[in-house]
This record gives C-alpha cells, structure tokens and sequence, in this order.
C-alpha cells in the first residue's frame, strides 16, 4: 500500500494537530491488524511470544496517510479509535472491486487474495 487517505467528522476542531496524530495513529494501527497481525492458540495460550513472530506493520512499510479532517461545529467528539475499525473493510472492498474475490479473514494477505479468487 502507498497511501491511506482517512475523511473524520470531529464536529468542533479543538488541537488540529493532536487531531491529525490521533487518526494516522490509529489508521496505521487498523492497517497493520489488517495486514500483517496474526495470533493463534494453541493449548489455551498464544503462541507468538516476541516480534520475530507476531509481525506488526514496521516502519519501513509504512504508507504516505492523509487525513481530511471535517469540522462541522456542532459537539466535539473523540477522534481515536474510529479510524482503527474503517481500515480493515476498507481494503477488503478494494480487493473485491478489483478482482471479484471477497476476503473475510484477517489479516488480508497476497495468500487469501489467491484463495478467495480460486473461491
């Protein structure tokens, strides 16, 4: 991915830069848990320990975010995690204009993208 763009109604702007950290932040974080987060169980317990196996967007495969904020004026409302759960369904319906094939597990994978188109 080279960009994600994020539109947040915030009703009254109080600090637009706090505004603008908080949605990448958490666009960021909704990307990464739909793209490369993955835990699995095994006998009751999680079984990835550390980064080397539970593998979190990193740094270097971070893309331009853009965020258009839109104060209507009305109450002030919290800007932090609303931006985490729109990521996810997002590229999954990019996916399925583009090719047809419907992803419906986390993360979104090169791999699921084959299995779905097979589907």
């Amino acid at each position: 991915m080279k960009k994600l763009t994020v539109a947040t109604d915030v009703g009254t702007q109080v600090h637009p830069d706090n505004i603008r950290a908080q949605v990448e932040g958490a666009a960021l974080w909704g990307l990464s848990l739909a793209m490369y987060e993955k835990a699995t169980l095994k006998d009751g317990g999680i079984e990835q320990t550390n980064f080397d196996s539970y593998t979190p967007l990193r740094m270097s495969q971070m893309p331009e975010v853009a965020v258009a904020v839109i104060a209507n004026g009305e109450k002030a409302t919290g800007v932090g995690e609303p931006a985490v759960t729109v990521v996810a369904p997002a590229i999954g319906n990019a996916i399925f204009n583009a090719s047809g094939a419907r992803v419906r597990a986390l993360p979104i994978t090169a791999e699921a993208v084959k299995g779905a188109m097979k589907a």
